[in-house]
């Protein structure tokens, strides 16, 4: 396995990025976009999984992220998550995997991203993949704390609050809970600006999902208490060409859960992925 790691500038912020490739041509390249309060090195089972069988696998620390400038777990608008997506495929990806195929997968706050991002440019991509998803925020987000981040974000944007979600929602592996607690990369902070931009840009889309026509895997586990309405998202996305899987008793990070369970999650990506490229 060959890895490459670099940064470009998005306006005055530097942002890191890695790879991971086989020796040979790959047979298709994985746009990966972490969640909040992580980092793209925390996909280790899915490189694990895809990167020996040809795949390679490339992805940002977002902005205020990991070892990416910026606040920490902040964003003045969600465009520019998006946008720096963007420029990594126009700066690195399209040179160093040229002429490969192409696909994006968002897991979390990245599912939001990597949605709105095909949505805005869907010229090229072969597939989009969906991990920790929905249309609409879980039990864990209440109407009055998204009024409130609504309400803050106009007021105090910039202003550090400890993020409500536990750290064992991700998983019911105990090692992998332990792993992202003493994670330094790892952030349990948010501003009312990045909660608010998120969830405005999660029902935007949502909306807009109908105009995604490539083809989608969804991957959710049936606990995950982050995402409600993974049903819904599957029903309006418009492709015709899309899959959901709910695994039952998972939490948020499928890739990420129980040995056994987390492989068969796995199995199923690496199975869908090689019958679409």
């Amino acid at each position: 396995m060959e890895i490459k790691e670099g940064r470009f500038s998005s306006g005055d912020l530097s942002i890191f990025w890695k790879a991971w490739y086989p020796k040979d041509r790959p047979k298709a390249v994985v746009h990966t976009i972490h969640g909040y309060g992580e980092h793209i090195d925390r996909y280790k089972n899915v490189i694990d999984e895809l990167v020996p069988s040809g795949y390679a696998l490339i992805g940002t620390d977002h902005r205020g992220h990991g070892r990416s400038d910026g606040r920490r777990c902040h964003v003045k608008s969600f465009l520019e998550y998006i946008e720096d997506e963007r420029q990594l495929f126009a700066d690195v990806i399209s040179s160093l995997f040229s002429d490969v195929p192409y696909l994006v997968l968002g897991h979390s706050m990245g599912s939001i991203i990597a949605m709105n991002y095909v949505e805005r440019y869907p010229e090229g991509i072969k597939g989009l993949i969906l991990s920790g998803t929905g249309s609409s925020p879980g039990s864990s987000v209440s109407k009055a704390s998204l009024l409130l981040a609504k309400i803050a974000s106009k007021i105090i944007p910039g202003i550090h609050v400890k993020s409500p979600l536990p750290p064992d929602f991700i998983s019911r592996d105990p090692d992998v809970v332990k792993a992202y607690v003493e994670d330094p990369l790892v952030y349990d902070i948010i501003t009312p600006r990045l909660a608010e931009q998120m969830y405005t840009y999660l029902a935007k889309g949502f909306e807009e999902s109908s105009r995604i026509n490539a083809p989608v895997l969804i991957q959710c586990g049936s606990v995950d208490t982050s995402f409600s309405g993974q049903q819904d998202l599957y029903d309006r996305i418009g492709s015709k060409d899309k899959t959901i899987h709910i695994y039952e008793g998972l939490k948020h990070e499928v890739y990420n859960e129980l040995k056994d369970d987390r492989a068969n999650v796995l199995r199923d990506l690496h199975t869908w992925l090689d019958e679409h490229i």
